[in-house]
């Protein structure tokens, strides 16, 4: 169950996602690379069958997380999501899984259109 921050921003609505611990901790097992079921349940002890299904569910139906049925394999899609929320493609590197090209993903300035490489955010004065 997701706790609900009455605030507005995309902080405090991915918090809403992914802001408690065992979230985080699903998190942080994907990174590292798609996952089974029971690989989760190894690499996550402690953490009760129900509840990991139930953040896996949340993070499925919010786009951070994407199942392949054929593999039963849970997969990050974290970037995707941040883009959709955040209104911006990041500055980061994919690869597109179809050829193994690179997918360039650049971030530009609302106000001149310039591309930013990552280097050049200043992101002091943010609140």
């Amino acid at each position: 169950m997701p706790k609900l921050y009455p605030l507005p921003g995309p902080v405090a609505r991915s918090l809403e996602v992914v802001g408690d611990r065992w979230t985080l901790l699903v998190v942080r097992e994907l990174l590292l690379g798609g996952r089974r079921w029971a690989e989760l349940e190894r690499t996550l002890p402690g953490i009760p069958s129900n509840l990991l299904a139930e953040r896996l569910r949340l993070l499925e139906e919010e786009g951070v997380v994407e199942r392949v049925t054929e593999a039963r394999v849970y997969y990050l899609t974290l970037a995707a999501w941040g883009t959709r929320h955040c209104g911006e493609p990041s500055s980061a590197l994919a690869t597109h899984a179809g050829c193994g090209g690179r997918v360039l993903m650049r971030s530009s300035c609302a106000r001149c259109g310039a591309p930013v490489p990552p280097e050049a955010l200043d992101v002091r004065g943010l609140r």
